[in-house]
């Protein structure tokens, strides 16, 4: 298991790995548009726009990171729910608004942990710590929407969840 400054080091030292993360970026962002959009549609509760933000903010997120990758020459990968490790173990077990909710939470959660980290790292190039930077305070707000609009029990319930598909990325909380 990596701690976030395990991680932070090697894609500091390897840019084959920072490059393989920011593609993962951009494909999560992608996803995470499409997966929160499709939830706002599918319910008829004071939610929807608040999810239809957050949706929009992920695909402005995704042109940001996809703006960082035609700027320094990196092929734009095909967005696909192939090799997404974290959501197999997660998806297939929410029965409830409340529990996809607490499941948001926790994944914002844990992207916000190594966004920050990122973003205040000067040894990282300024391009990308200004992008991440400027994700940084929607991240924030999805974390904060997502538990309000889930409960403590439900965000407990998921918890378990949440840690299978930390181990699935082999990483700490």
């Amino acid at each position: 298991m990596k701690t976030t400054k395990q991680w932070l080091d090697e894609v500091k030292a390897d840019p084959a790995k920072l490059t393989h993360w920011l593609k993962r970026q951009y494909i999560g962002e992608c996803l995470a548009a499409g997966r929160i959009e499709s939830l706002a549609r599918s319910v008829d509760t004071k939610y929807k726009p608040v999810l239809m933000k957050i949706a929009k903010d992920e695909l402005t997120h995704a042109k940001w990171v996809r703006e960082l990758l035609v700027a320094r020459n990196i092929k734009i990968p095909e967005v696909s729910i192939k090799d997404t490790r974290y959501w197999e173990p997660i998806l297939g077990n929410l029965q409830s608004f409340e529990e996809i909710a607490g499941a948001g939470h926790h994944a914002e959660t844990m992207r916000l942990i190594r966004i920050r980290a990122l973003a205040a790292d000067t040894e990282i190039a300024t391009d990308i710590r200004t992008v991440f930077a400027n994700i940084l305070p929607d991240e924030e707000m999805h974390a904060r929407a997502f538990a309000s609009m889930s409960s403590n029990s439900a965000i407990e319930s998921t918890r378990t969840l949440h840690k299978q598909g930390l181990d699935l990325l082999g990483l700490e909380a």
